[in-house]
């Protein structure tokens, strides 16, 4: 019998997959085997009739490892030159490799205020759409290096909840450096309850998250929460799963330890 994953898959028309910025470098540099091994799978499900779209941190953590800034705290203008160098490298990266699978690659770089005005709202709803049905896969992430950060999404989890809604995606799949959601840091407690499907947040589960402590990352479990209720508003599917090894997607498929957060309206039905 298939599995939960498998059976969402199968349905989903569109996926949309957030790459948190651990994934694409680390101390020992860029990972491009990781990045290839997502394009193969992105790859796949195109060849299925499927849609794509890649929410990529990492253009901060490459432009520190270019102007050597170390994994110091940064001021303002230090993240923002970080990001206009490193967001140069993160688009060529998926490019490159993209290409390499025969898929064209758009950088689409958003702001908050691109969410919250109804006009460039629906422009940025219209211009993803058509790259979609041009099979082209958008690469996108926040526009760190004009933004303030009074009116920052504050990470790409949010972000990418956000592009789910306009694209209209089956699946938000959340790459990370955690398998899914525990009552508590499963690091700190080794007996922290592990939760495989959410249909609700509950005030309960809101208060097991907490903020992340990476010096390459501004996400966490609360951000992801915030994320999976955005999709369980717009019947959405989100699922939390580690990314850390190559060919992430075919490893959910496979079994792997996650958190799904069940729609209704799609296929919450479906998951016991």
């Amino acid at each position: 019998m298939a599995n939960i994953s498998q059976q969402l898959f199968e349905k989903a028309n569109t996926v949309v997959f957030k790459v948190g910025s651990s994934l694409i470098v680390d101390q020992n540099g860029i990972r491009t085997d990781w990045v290839d091994s997502l394009a193969e799978e992105i790859r796949d499900l195109m060849l299925k009739g499927k849609k794509a779209v890649i929410v990529s941190s990492g253009a901060v953590a490459l432009g520190r490892r270019s102007l050597h800034l170390g994994l110091q705290k940064l001021n303002l203008s230090q993240k923002q030159a970080a990001a206009a160098v490193g967001q140069i490298e993160l688009s060529t990266l998926y490019q490159q490799i993209l290409g390499i699978k025969k898929i064209n690659a758009a950088q689409v770089l958003l702001t908050q205020e691109n969410a919250n005005d109804e006009h460039t709202y629906i422009n940025a709803v219209a211009t993803l759409k058509t790259l979609l049905e041009m099979n082209t896969v958008p690469i996108i992430n926040e526009n760190d290096t004009v933004t303030a950060e009074e009116i920052k999404f504050g990470d790409n989890d949010r972000l990418s909840a956000i592009v789910a809604q306009m694209v209209g995606a089956d699946i938000l799949v959340l790459l990370s450096d955690i398998d899914g959601l525990y009552s508590q840091d499963p690091k700190e407690n080794p007996k922290a309850q592990f939760y495989p499907i959410i249909k609700k947040i509950t005030p309960e589960i809101e208060k097991m998250a907490s903020p992340t402590k990476s010096a390459l990352g501004t996400g966490g479990m609360r951000s992801k929460l915030i994320a999976g209720q955005l999709c369980l508003g717009i019947g959405c599917n989100m699922v939390i799963t580690t990314g850390k090894e190559l060919y992430p997607v075919r490893r959910l498929l496979s079994g792997q330890k996650c958190t799904w957060f069940a729609a209704e309206g799609k296929y919450a039905s479906k998951v016991n």
